[in-house]
């Protein structure tokens, strides 16, 4: 499997950083998979264009979590605000066996992108049965947080990964796009000067925006030498057509 996506993780960014990292998106034809966390316009924005985003859920199982107290409150939290979401991505990654199970039985969820395995290669689908049911998990191996903690963060990402065998899962958050982040000191920043981050405005980030190589400057690289590429899909359709395959695979060896 040589396919690649490209996923947000929203993390309560403000509308306005929502609405212009999809028209970048929008401008070049290019899917993606937008992992939700809060209710917003933004939100019902994307939903206008089904044939290009998928919309999955962002659920925060962190002490203190705004989503909800308990697993299976902050999990009816999220599909309340994306009802049709079938993949997810667990804030922070956040995993159990456990947590798992309460997924398969409390939701339609049956992807999960919440496996990172840096800069790995040859990655692929892996089938995970929990509590008789299952879930596709679909490792990530690039995300512009991890690159921002490199000694030398590099930004060219089409030269470096696009050729890297097996799936290619890229991962960045619209508040580091926006910001052009380059070591996480302009989100941190801004955080020191909003008291929400969903209500931060144009003005709160103006002057905090990075020049050079950075989180921006890695995403349009990344979508320029995309273009027309057709092993690009959402998670959801690289999920199906792996269990599909699989399937064919199986009914080959019982025929």
């Amino acid at each position: 499997m040589d396919n690649i996506a490209i996923t947000l993780d929203v993390d309560w960014t403000p509308d306005f950083v929502i609405d212009r990292v999809a028209e970048l998106l929008l401008a070049a034809g290019t899917p993606a998979t937008w992992f939700i966390t809060h209710s917003s316009p933004a939100l019902e924005r994307l939903r206008t264009h089904p044939g290009l985003f998928e919309l999955g859920v962002h659920p925060n199982f962190m002490s203190g979590s705004t989503q909800g107290s308990t697993p299976e409150a902050v999990l009816e939290h999220v599909m309340a605000l994306v009802p049709e979401a079938v993949s997810m991505r667990t804030h922070a990654l956040v995993q159990s066996t456990p947590l798992f199970s309460r997924v398969v039985h409390q939701t339609p969820l049956i992807n999960d992108v919440s496996l990172f395995l840096p800069y790995a290669s040859h990655l692929q689908p892996a089938l995970f049965r929990v509590a008789g049911s299952t879930l596709t998990r679909l490792p990530f191996f690039w995300s512009d947080v991890q690159e921002m903690a490199q000694p030398q963060p590099a930004w060219s990402l089409a030269e470096r990964w696009l050729e890297k065998p097996g799936l290619k899962i890229f991962t960045f958050h619209p508040i580091h796009i926006a910001l052009n982040s380059r070591r996480g000191a302009a989100y941190t920043a801004l955080k020191q000067r909003v008291r929400r981050l969903d209500q931060a405005t144009p003005q709160d980030l103006d002057d905090l925006v990075e020049s050079g190589p950075g989180a921006r400057q890695g995403f349009l690289n990344l979508l320029d030498c995309l273009a027309g590429e057709a092993r690009l899909q959402t998670v959801r359709q690289i999920a199906q057509d792996w269990r599909e395959a699989q399937h064919h695979q199986e009914f080959m060896v019982k025929d």
